[in-house]
């Protein structure tokens, strides 16, 4: 038998992923029978993943009713994009010439092994890896914490969000490749202005299709 605060990780990572990939949607109620077996643990690991993905803003656990995948509001979708404006130009100025030039073909190759598919969920994985990449630059556990939470919610958004606009997944790839040039080529503050304008794209996409009356309501 695993030990119980293996299963609560266990337990918190499955349902987690399950969360930001969108497999449980925004709105969804689950059933926790169903989440115990799916992970192979009992009610108490999955009620303490439960209670800390509650904390993290994904869930909220309703008394007498169930557990509701918490939505993405307009409101939240401008926090997160005001914090990662802030935070993503600084540390890619600052810490950017600590990224091997590796690394950064690494992920040249990532972008071009796309597929631009809209249903597969690999390739928001790959935005979502390259933005993981250049933030672990940093090190400073803090700005590294609260970065973590922040990318939980907006791999969500960028699920829905590309599901939706399937231009902006190319657009994506493009302006991702060209913050890296830049970064790989040593000049880390123009690849920092690069990424506040590929932030304030992705942002302008995340709202276009919010605000869309058919977009948010189908695609949940």
């Amino acid at each position: 038998m695993e030990p119980k605060e293996n299963l609560k990780e266990k337990a918190y990572s499955i349902i987690k992923n399950k969360i930001i990939r969108c497999e449980y949607r925004p709105g969804q109620f689950l059933n926790e029978q169903e989440l115990r077996e799916a992970v192979g643990a009992s009610r108490t690991p999955i009620r303490e993943a439960l209670n800390k993905l509650e904390q993290e803003g994904l869930l909220e656990i309703l008394p007498k009713r169930g557990v509701l995948v918490r939505d993405i509001t307009l409101q939240e979708v401008n926090a997160i994009f005001e914090i990662r404006c802030m935070v993503e130009p600084y540390v890619i100025e600052t810490y950017g010439h600590l990224v091997s030039l590796a690394d950064i073909q690494a992920m040249h190759q990532k972008i071009h092994a796309s597929s631009f598919d809209t249903e597969n969920l690999n390739e928001y994985d790959v935005d979502h890896d390259l933005h993981e990449m250049l933030i672990k630059a940093c090190d400073n556990p803090y700005i590294l914490e609260m970065m973590t939470k922040i990318f939980g919610q907006n791999h969500r958004l960028r699920i829905l969000s590309g599901q939706r606009l399937e231009y902006r997944l190319r657009d994506t790839a493009l302006e991702h490749e060209q913050i890296l040039h830049l970064l790989a080529s040593g000049k880390g503050k123009e690849a920092a202005d690069a990424m506040r304008e590929h932030l304030k794209h992705s942002r302008e996409a995340a709202i276009a299709m919010m605000t869309d009356s058919k977009g948010w309501k189908q695609i949940v």
